[in-house]
């Protein structure tokens, strides 16, 4: 479906590059030229996920990880840039599911950087954020997966796709304005694929898992996540999102 979606664009609309409006060329593999994908600034420096206070490494920060699971969190860039917000929403509201693997591979050097230094990478998962069944008929791939599989080819680690799964067919997240409204929406909505129980064979068991997203803003979805697979025996679980909106 997804395929076909965008054949059918394509001939209707001659590509232009999202950023400088500039005609495509057929070899372009996505719908922004690589002057304008070298143009989308990295984050420097790291915040906690909840409250965003200046934390190392990513860190949940000691006040906030009293009460939450998700452990770690890094982004590889801000919501608010212009180009950056275009990107996701021609992604996942225009269907061009190739800018997936744009985005990860925008997020492969920062990965490299600062988060394979402080795992162990046979002991880690790559786990994308699910989308509901319905969600995912509606737009034919599931955005947060393909960047994932872009991301696992990129750095030669293991993904699994099937552990969690989204039990709620919940608003946008990015419908919601309120900032509590955002998290009552989002809390309860996944579970392990055997409801919180031990995983068959133990693939969770004491791993280190990071779970992939394109934009988190209050970081509930992946805390809510992060709790499915804690409670599988997730030894750690760290967000890796390409962009970090404000809560």
């Amino acid at each position: 479906m997804a395929n076909l979606r965008a054949s059918i664009a394509d001939l209707i609309f001659p590509r232009r590059c999202l950023g400088c409006d500039v005609l495509l060329e057929d070899t372009t593999p996505s719908n922004i030229c690589f002057v304008c994908i070298s143009k989308i600034p990295g984050q420097a420096g790291f915040s906690c996920a909840f409250c965003s206070s200046p934390t190392r490494a990513g860190q949940t920060c000691p006040f906030c990880i009293k009460d939450r699971y998700l452990n770690r969190l890094f982004a590889f860039t801000n919501y608010e840039n212009i180009l950056v917000k275009k990107l996701i929403k021609t992604m996942k509201y225009q269907f061009v599911y190739s800018l997936a693997n744009v985005v990860g591979n925008l997020m492969s050097p920062y990965f490299k950087k600062n988060i394979l230094n402080t795992i162990e990478p046979s002991n880690t998962i790559v786990i994308p954020v699910p989308l509901h069944k319905k969600r995912l008929n509606w737009r034919g791939f599931n955005q947060s997966e393909l960047i994932a599989r872009s991301l696992s080819a990129n750095l030669g680690l293991n993904i699994n796709s099937s552990i969690i799964k989204r039990t709620s067919n919940t608003r946008h997240q990015a419908d919601i304005k309120n900032r509590l409204e955002r998290i009552n929406n989002i809390q309860g909505s996944f579970c392990s694929i055997d409801k919180n129980k031990t995983i068959p064979n133990n693939i969770t068991s004491e791993k280190q898992i990071i779970l992939i997203d394109d934009v988190s803003t209050t970081s509930y979805t992946l805390n809510d996540c992060a709790r499915a697979l804690k409670g599988a025996g997730a030894k750690e679980v760290i967000g890796f999102v390409f962009a970090r909106g404000r809560p």
